[in-house]
């Protein structure tokens, strides 16, 4: 019975020291609720389920999740949200941002997927929708 003790203490120590020798990661996350969101700037990884236009340009019928983001030095990001339950919230130039509009219908435009303007490094992205729920990590 005392090796059982002993094991179960011996496995909670190694256990508390691994979980205070991990690192955190502090990351901001912002929500708007409801909101009318203006993006413009470079990077890129943008996203919206594989569905892109020839020239760049998406304009969807229905409702689509849009996830960008701009972690290199290179990439940045301006976000303007206005939201009337949740507030303004501003984001100007921006190098490490990752944005997830939910259930988003507007105009969106990615360089990356233009056949006629992809030609700088990042390529530009614009977004102006109205969406149910914005989460914004810097």
């Amino acid at each position: 019975m005392h090796t059982r003790v002993k094991k179960s203490l011996v496995i909670g120590v190694i256990s508390i020291l691994v979980l205070v020798s991990i690192p955190t990661i502090n990351a901001d996350v912002d929500y708007f609720q409801n909101s009318i969101v203006l993006i413009f700037g470079k990077c890129n990884t943008t996203t919206c389920g594989g569905i892109w236009c020839k020239f760049g340009l998406y304009v969807p019928v229905v409702k689509r999740n849009f996830f960008m983001l701009a972690s290199d030095e290179n990439e940045s990001i301006n976000v303007l949200i206005l939201s009337l339950k949740d507030g303004f919230g501003t984001y100007f130039n921006y190098k490490d941002i990752r944005i997830e509009l939910h259930k988003a219908r507007g105009f969106f435009y990615w360089g990356g997927k233009s056949i006629l303007f992809n030609h700088s490094d990042p390529p530009p992205v614009f977004a102006l929708c109205r969406t149910r729920t914005v989460y914004v990590t810097t």
